[in-house]
């Protein structure tokens, strides 16, 4: 492999120098140093196997002189920001980016915080606009929200805001549930953020907004007006019930006599 060239197929990018892929990296660089060494000696030193003092000697330097490539390639990796290796990210991307190196409390592998560092470099050289005010609260909050200026609401004339509030955001955040337990360490997090973001002479503030959900009882999603009662009356059914036992029958089964008064019997005959 070329000097000071990335390999596609490098796995590792540590700082340990140890390891499978290392040792085989460093045997391939020790190998063209240590032939380029032999070519350098006069005519009369011929060996070119490992045997003589001078060939071990030559060998010796030749792996020490691949450590130090290697190492010094590594070095020239990390200008990029898409290649710094994990154990530098924060000293060489997140000290220039974060405010008097103080970085907020974030539970990242490597691999996404290079990500958040590479997106936060790209929103910070966007300038203090309401796009990258939005972008950065948006590598936080997973729910919806909202990111609105003062100086529009107070054209509304119905916000109860006035010219005095012109120099100002608000983050609304719509909250359909409980908050969820680490809310307050992204919170934390996200001022940190916005402190690197918003323009220096404005404040904000950010709200949570509890929202209950909506189920709509018409297909189209309309409110049906309308009601339903229902009245009930325990007593009724006393009425309808017959306290002396079977009607018409006395005690023995037998059918009782029953005088019967102002019955109408016209339609018999």
């Amino acid at each position: 492999m070329a000097r000071f060239t990335l390999d596609d197929e490098r796995l590792n990018f540590t700082v340990e120098q140890r390891g499978k892929e290392y040792n085989l990296r460093l045997l391939r660089r020790a190998q063209v140093i240590f032939s380029g060494l032999l070519n350098l000696l006069p005519s009369n030193y011929i060996s070119a196997i490992q045997g003589p003092s001078y060939t071990l000697e030559l060998k010796a330097v030749a792996v020490e002189l691949a450590r130090i490539e290697l190492a010094l390639e590594d070095v020239d990796l990390d200008r990029d920001f898409n290649r710094t290796r994990p154990e530098f990210l924060y000293s060489i991307i997140g000290y220039l980016v974060f405010l008097n190196g103080k970085i907020p409390p974030l539970e990242f592998d490597d691999v996404a915080f290079r990500s958040f560092l590479l997106s936060l470099i790209r929103i910070y050289f966007q300038g203090s606009i309401s796009k990258s005010i939005y972008e950065a609260t948006d590598l936080f909050l997973t729910s919806d929200f909202e990111v609105l200026e003062n100086f529009l609401l107070t054209r509304t004339g119905v916000s109860g805001l006035d010219i005095s509030d012109q120099f100002g955001f608000q983050i609304n955040v719509k909250v359909t549930d409980v908050l969820p337990p680490e809310i307050f360490e992204i919170e934390a997090s996200l001022r940190t953020i916005l402190n690197i973001i918003r323009p220096a002479h404005t404040l904000f503030q950010l709200r949570y907004i509890f929202e209950d959900a909506y189920t709509p009882n018409d297909p189209e999603g309309r409110v049906l007006d309308e009601y339903r009662w229902r009245m009930a009356s325990y007593y009724y059914e006393d009425f309808r019930s017959y306290w002396d036992g079977i009607r018409d029958r006395d005690r023995l089964g037998k059918k009782e006599n029953c005088t019967i008064t102002g019955e109408s019997h016209s339609a018999d005959f």
